[in-house]
């Protein structure tokens, strides 16, 4: 019992909020929009909300002298690091040219030798003096060859470090192209919600009007008595009595005269399903009208869309 007490408190509380929200929305809707009118972002500010008057390289203005000169530094800096890679590899390879020869003239003094028996491991047999010598001779093969093998992973690591450098390089560089770009995105977000909430704004104001003439069989007035009824004296007065708007809550929002009135004149005439017609229809269609809008601003701003890189 006490669980399903709780339960209605915060289902009331939540349709409380709900309500609110739903009253309220379109005051707060005005207000930000008046917001962003007189105080736009500077990015709007910058570039307006003309699509003619823009177009791809409107935004290239982002990018300054001195990123200009950063770009040139920056390809300077991937040439440079490439001559030197190549000058470096350049040095190993000569190194291990080197290291080859001495390696053929090894391999040349062990063939002079004859035919040495040879362990089961595949190392000279020493018994005798050519195969100790010929022992000591492929040791000192094993030794250059493996010397080789790191100055051929040198080169290896060279190429990998340069590649990384130049990699994080041209992401600097793409960095400061980018900037028509990043501007544009932002200035697109912008664009789109600025002109969305304007076209809800003009909606809510031809909108509820409507709504208000439907409620009010053609009398506005009356109309917006009957959403405000519906909406929330309606289910208040049921669930804690008409008196909740003379000593409750609800008395700091609407005069018990006014509820009186209201019960009077509307009780019996809405149902469940007046409420979700006539409270939701407006809130639904402001949605789904600022979603698709959005979405269409935003499709309509990629028609300035800058290169990215």
């Amino acid at each position: 019992m006490r669980g399903l007490v709780v339960l209605g408190i915060v289902l009331f509380i939540g349709y409380i909020l709900l309500i609110g929200a739903i009253i309220i929305w379109p005051i707060f809707n005005i207000l930000a929009y008046l917001k962003v009118l007189i105080f736009p972002r500077p990015i709007r500010k910058k570039y307006g909300t003309n699509l003619l008057k823009l177009n791809s390289d409107s935004f290239d203005i982002e990018i300054s002298e001195q990123d200009k000169k950063n770009i040139n530094k920056l390809k300077k800096s991937i040439k440079s690091n490439k001559e030197k890679l190549v000058a470096d590899i350049k040095l190993i390879e000569d190194k291990i040219t080197t290291l080859k020869s001495k390696v053929a003239n090894i391999s040349s003094k062990i063939s002079a030798l004859g035919n040495l028996k040879k362990n089961n491991d595949g190392s000279f047999s020493q018994r005798s003096n050519d195969g100790k010598t010929a022992y000591a001779l492929d040791s000192k093969r094993q030794e250059i060859n493996s010397e080789i093998y790191y100055k051929e992973s040198e080169i290896e690591d060279l190429k990998y470090h340069n590649k990384v450098r130049t990699e994080d390089i041209n992401d600097e560089i793409n960095d400061i192209k980018n900037k028509p770009w990043d501007a544009w995105y932002e200035w697109s977000t912008r664009y789109a919600r600025y002109l969305t909430n304007k076209r809800a704004i003009i909606f809510m104001f031809i909108g509820f009007p409507v709504l208000f003439l439907v409620l009010g069989n053609g009398s506005i007035m009356a109309g917006f008595n009957a959403y405000v009824y519906i909406s929330y004296i309606q289910p208040v007065s049921e669930l804690f009595g008409i008196d909740n708007f003379a000593s409750g809550f609800s008395s700091y929002f609407i005069s018990y005269e006014y509820a009186i009135t209201s019960l009077e004149i509307f009780e019996g005439t809405f149902d469940f399903w007046s409420w979700i017609l006539y409270v939701l229809t407006m809130p639904v269609l402001t949605g789904l009208l600022a979603y698709i809008s959005y979405k269409s601003y935003i499709e309509k701003s990629t028609k300035v869309e800058p290169k990215l890189y």
